[in-house]
């Protein structure tokens, strides 16, 4: 084999693996909203890129000297269609992977041991990101948009059938918390409304890992001084969701970064639920967080009919309620009542953020 063919081989799967990588790169930060993934993708791209320089006797030209797109048989090949996103990114990251590995053993013809290794450690990192991004794919945050959270204090002896009205009126999640409860109850209520609520709506677990795993929730819900995200995820696994307490852009920002799967943002307003969460944020610093990470942000702290309509026009993807569900006479009214001023007032941001869309063009 003549080296200006090792040359030509070499060009060909790095334009593969560079484009393919962009396919993947695009994928993840306008699909998945993943910034860190994205910056990985980019990262590697860009050291690929770098590696023509390392490729010696090229001169000016360098690879492009080599190039003969005409005379390429594999330009006529077709191509699968793709039905989804997903199946999309899956293939591209095969096809980088299939030229990698092409990268490396070819690499090994030419005198230059230091070009082998880098392609064999950049066909490893591309492994650990397919990995990564086929976890974040596969776990789908569900709606946020009515998180209600069940605390026992208000539940009294008829809870089970104000979990039922709660999620008849429409609520999405259904967080179970016990502050004041043994593990054993904790338990044992956390599994009873595991099976009242099943599969419409999500069910969270309050702070407790340990019962979140026991009862088959669907997720944890943590303080800033609970158990870290890091060891709730070794232990809950990638599949379950972590959502985390905040009341700073700063922490919002950290919980992301450590993995969580959404943030809870507030006191917004004030609230006697909880009289040690601080004084009250006001929805300002909804937008401010929102323009800050890319998870979900669910607002929490006083909610009710009257001012959950502001709190949504400011960017929440979701508001936790205690008071205004528990607190009402007729819980699965409140429910739907609430539910119903969250649709409303999605549907006017939706209406005055393409008014103001159209003014700037």
């Amino acid at each position: 084999m003549r080296q200006e063919q090792i040359y030509r081989i070499i060009d060909v799967n790095l334009n593969r693996v560079s484009e393919g990588l962009r396919v993947i790169e695009d994928g993840v930060r306008f699909i998945l909203n993943d910034s860190q993934l994205a910056h990985r993708a980019r990262q590697m791209r860009h050291s690929l890129i770098k590696m023509r320089e390392k490729i010696p006797e090229l001169g000016p030209e360098g690879l492009l000297k080599y190039r003969d797109s005409r005379k390429d048989v594999g330009a006529s090949f077709k191509e699968e269609k793709r039905k989804n996103v997903r199946e999309l990114i899956r293939a591209n990251f095969k096809r980088v992977e299939e030229a990698e590995r092409s990268l490396e053993e070819f690499s090994k013809l030419l005198d230059v041991p230091s070009l082998e290794m880098k392609f064999k450690e950049i066909r490893f990192q591309t492994y650990t990101l397919e990995k990564e991004t086929e976890m974040a794919f596969g776990k789908s945050i569900p709606d946020l948009s009515l998180y209600v959270i069940a605390d026992s204090n208000l539940l009294g002896k008829e809870f089970e059938e104000k979990i039922r009205k709660v999620i008849s009126g429409g609520a999405t999640v259904i967080q179970v918390r016990e502050k004041a409860s043994s593990t054993l109850s904790f338990l044992n209520r956390a599994i009873k409304m595991r099976k009242i609520i099943g599969k419409r709506a999500l069910f969270i677990v309050n702070d407790r890992v340990d019962i979140a795993v026991a009862s088959g929730a669907d997720g944890v819900h943590l303080g800033q001084e609970d158990l870290p995200i890091a060891f709730a995820r070794k232990i809950m696994g990638e599949d379950k969701i972590i959502g985390i307490s905040t009341h700073s852009i700063e922490q919002a920002q950290k919980a992301e970064k450590e993995g969580a799967d959404y943030v809870a943002v507030g006191p917004i307003f004030s609230t006697q639920t909880k009289p040690n969460s601080g004084p009250p944020k006001g929805v300002g610093i909804i937008s401010e967080v929102k323009r800050k990470v890319n998870i979900p942000v669910v607002a929490i702290g006083g909610i009710n009919r009257e001012n959950v309509g502001e709190v949504i026009r400011a960017g929440a993807d979701g508001v936790a309620v205690i008071s205004a569900v528990f607190k009402e006479k007729d819980v699965g009214s409140a429910t739907c009542q609430l539910y119903e001023k969250i649709q409303e007032a999605r549907r006017k941001k939706i209406e005055q953020d393409a008014i103001h869309s159209d003014q700037e063009c």
